[in-house]
């Protein structure tokens, strides 16, 4: 290919100069004011887990607990050795699972077999590297380091199974022999007309030149109705880390039999079950408490817990408050998600229709199957998401192998849902050479399609799926891209624009279990909510306060969120599923009007007046109406309080889309996102600035899912991207402003008329980047690169089907 002398830009001489800059004139801005948490987090007043050194609780310093952990993948641990660490100064001992007694966790709904449920301390045998053989407790986290280096383990390896496709082989290795075969969950729903096709394993992914084939098969002439194509598409979701600013810490303080646990966990209750079923102690003898979280992002549902309980464990046998707290390397090793092979068959009607979809989803989950189990099941559920299909099947399959167990992280199977049927909709336009813009308006939902049952039998609420297209197409100007996108490649330039879609649709607020919330005044007549919410960094307090605060016709300023303590608040669930404002937030509305109600009552009867009297005003007292005296504070109704729990029956769906454009340097194989827009429509914004903070974060995440981040593995699982320096996530540097829009589709799912946000734009950003990279390079003949789509995929993906295209002219 010729290609046209460039500027130092890189772009060809003669090339038309586009404006890649923000947002389009008269667009409506955020309104970025009001966060009230944000000035402690500023000035470094908040305290994390890590920074809890145990001088609070007991008058003295807390000792250390570091972890030895396994640096083989798979093999039997035939002895331990710790003499050479107990006897350095400052260590007070070194513990095996022969020393700890801590319970198994329990099977996960079912999924994790009890045959191979994780031990806290790994036994007879290992299952992946960085696998905890022994704790050490220290009197400081260094001293506990050195000695950790010192305990010697022999290890009698065994085959590992480092990937899907060798734990799927009919010879495979077992990784765990107590288990007849390496898959530990297969699902199907709905029945399938079309031929089973296996397993998805990475060895069958598409090729990365023109379509062939077996890529598309024409059924013979049809009219618009009649089914004339089927489109196979195959991927794989790269395993990715969670890599939250702060690992998992922890402080415990023992009290005799009972325990105080500090703990920056996601899920304050389930926590608490787990560590009560673990140690064997009455429900009232545990209390957890959750200190400001430095992000979780779904890693920090069950992060090690395990590993927490024999800290508890080893608190209650020392006397002593011990402390945990994850550096970045094992944070790495321990806290990874995704890794899913998947592969999908539509069958659609020559005008781009689409009529029947046929998907199997296989996840790696590791050396164990925990809550990652739940991944490929959250896949199979979100099929079709926002797209009018009816006639659907889905095969959702869990196996394990030698690596890390993986776990939640945002969005967890449901992006990967999206990034299947996006790839499938953007192979569909190219195969019928249509816009991919116009074959999402042939089969997006449209509001007379709800509420709809999807296959599943969950039940969507409607969204302006429709709306949310066509708002992106003309924010983002997609016309003059396309254009710009022609100009480009007629010039020969080696810098190539691409323009990516996703119309996606997410299931948010679970309703099990519900979020209740209660509403009490303080000691210093400050109204205090306590919804259980864990705080992540994403802010809940703010509109939680905002609404309560509006209840009460207070001024926020008097409105303070407590710390969830299970201890206060039995059932705290925590923040995971972008399930707090539509959960928590009703609960906490609904607390705050039975609150209001009963400090009316009891104004009403110190001021000999009837309740409907009462007013509750700005200065924190009660009084009545149009009275000036005599009044109440609410200081001295301290202790009133109210609990209201609202049950969601069914989730909420939001949608919107996401419009990526990218400029790809076939020379190189370098891509750079020039633009990205995210639309949502998450019902009603109760707080605009938090609802674009939740795009903007989610966002950045799924870029980075599309274009840098992937946990590596080699041949015998191990692991390949243990620092930061390997495990590539992105600087602000790298990435553009992401431009947000909402629409507001309000539910009747709750009485605030909201959905989820918080996960939307990993979900929707994924998909639209890849789809930017390989739009840019599909007039090549490039069919489809896997994420992360770094330089060297890129650029054997356009050597690739260059070679192709040569080949085919030759013949």
């Amino acid at each position: 290919m010729n290609t046209p002398k460039s500027d130092r830009s890189g772009r060809a001489e003669g090339t038309p100069e586009y404006d890649w800059s923000g947002r389009v004139e008269g667009t409506p801005e955020c309104d970025w004011s009001g966060r009230v948490e944000d000035v402690d987090l500023l000035c470094g007043r908040v305290r994390y887990a890590g920074d809890l050194d145990g001088s609070e609780p007991d008058g003295g310093g807390a000792w250390w607990v570091g972890f030895v952990r396994s640096p083989v993948a798979s093999a039997e641990i035939a002895a331990i050795d710790t003499a050479a660490a107990e006897a350095l100064d400052g260590v007070i001992g070194v513990y095996t699972a022969t020393d700890v007694t801590v319970g198994a966790p329990p099977a996960v709904d079912g999924v994790t077999p009890a045959a191979i449920s994780p031990p806290a301390l790994a036994e007879d045998r290992v299952a992946y590297v960085g696998q905890a053989v022994a704790a050490v407790v220290a009197e400081s986290e260094a001293v506990a380091a050195d000695a950790g280096a010192l305990v010697e383990v022999t290890y009698r390896s065994r085959l590992p199974v480092a990937d899907l496709l060798a734990a799927s082989a009919p010879d495979a290795p077992l990784v765990h022999p107590a288990h007849s075969t390496n898959t530990v969950l297969r699902e199907v729903m709905g029945p399938s007309d079309t031929p089973p096709q296996g397993p998805a394993g990475p060895s069958e992914t598409p090729p990365q030149g023109p379509a062939g084939p077996s890529d598309t098969h024409p059924q013979g002439p049809a009219g618009p109705s009649e089914t004339a194509i089927v489109v196979s598409v195959a991927q794989h979701i790269a395993r990715v880390a969670c890599a939250p600013l702060e690992g998992v810490a922890a402080l415990v303080v023992p009290e005799g039999e009972r325990l105080t646990v500090w703990l920056n966990t996601q899920m304050p209750s389930a926590t608490h079950d787990g560590l009560v079923a673990a140690l064997g102690l009455p429900d009232d003898h545990v209390r957890v408490v959750v200190p400001p979280i430095g992000g979780g992002f779904g890693g920090k549902c069950s992060g090690e817990n395990g590993l927490v309980a024999v800290v508890a464990r080893l608190a209650l046998r020392l006397g002593r408050p011990l402390r945990l707290s994850q550096t970045r390397a094992e944070n790495l090793l321990s806290m990874q998600a995704r890794d899913q092979d998947q592969r999908i068959s539509l069958k659609a009607t020559v005008d781009g229709r689409v009529t029947t979809m046929d998907a199997e989803v296989n996840a790696n989950v590791g050396g164990y199957a925990g809550l990652g189990a739940f991944e490929p099941l959250q896949t199979q559920r979100l099929i079709p998401g926002p797209y009018r299909v009816d006639q659907v099947a889905v095969t959702a399959a869990a196996t394990i192998t030698t690596t890390a167990p993986t776990g939640p992280y945002r969005g967890p199977g449901r992006a990967e849902a999206i990034a299947l049927l996006e790839r499938a909709m953007d192979t569909l336009a190219r195969t019928l050479d249509l816009d991919p813009a116009d074959v999402r308006r042939r089969n997006l939902l449209r509001p007379e399609d709800f509420p709809r049952t999807l296959p599943s039998g969950l039940v969507m609420d409607e969204a302006d799926h429709l709306g949310a297209l066509e708002r992106a197409l003309t924010e983002v100007g997609y016309r003059q891209f396309r254009a710009h996108q022609a100009d480009r490649r007629a010039a020969g330039d080696h810098r190539l624009v691409g323009i990516g879609l996703c119309c996606w649709a997410d299931f948010t607020g679970r309703h099990e279990p519900c979020q209740p919330a209660t509403v009490r005044v303080r000691a210093d007549g400050r109204i205090e909510i306590d919804a259980g919410v864990a705080p992540l960094g994403q802010g809940m307090g703010t509109p939680l306060g905002e609404l309560v605060a509006r209840e009460l016709g207070i001024p926020r300023s008097l409105v303070a969120s407590a710390t969830p303590d299970t201890g206060r608040h039995r059932q705290a669930p925590g923040s995971f599923g972008s399930r707090s404002a539509s959960l928590a937030g009703s609960s906490a509305a609904e607390a705050a009007t039975r609150i209001r109600e009963e400090l009316q009552q009891r104004a009403a009867e110190r001021l000999e007046a009837a309740p409907h009297d009462i007013e509750i005003r700005a200065n924190g007292t009660l009084g009545v109406r149009g009275t000036p005296h005599p009044f109440v504070a609410l200081a001295e109704l301290a202790g009133t309080e109210a609990t209201a729990a609202f049950d969601q029956a069914q989730p909420t769906f939001p949608g919107g889309t996401h419009v990526a454009v990218v400029e790809v340097d076939i020379e190189t194989g370098g891509v750079e996102l020039m633009r990205h827009l995210a639309v949502t429509d998450c019902g009603r914004v109760l707080s605009p600035v938090q609802a674009a903070g939740q795009v903007h974060g989610g966002a950045v995440q799924g870029i980075a899912a599309a274009l840098f981040e992937e946990m590596s593995y080699d041949a015998d699982a191990n692991p390949l991207t243990t620092t930061l320096a390997d495990y590539l996530m992105p600087a602000a540097c790298e990435l553009p402003a992401i431009e947000t829009v909402f629409l507001e589709t309000p539910t009747d799912r709750n009485p605030l008329g909201a959905k989820g946000v918080a996960e939307s734009g990993t979900i929707g950003a994924a998909p639209a980047v890849q789809g930017a990279v390989i739009d840019a390079l599909a007039h090549l003949g490039v069919t489809h690169i896997d994420m992360p789509c770094t330089p060297e995929r890129v650029w054997l993906a356009v050597r690739t089907a260059m070679a192709g295209r040569q080949g085919h002219r030759t013949r």
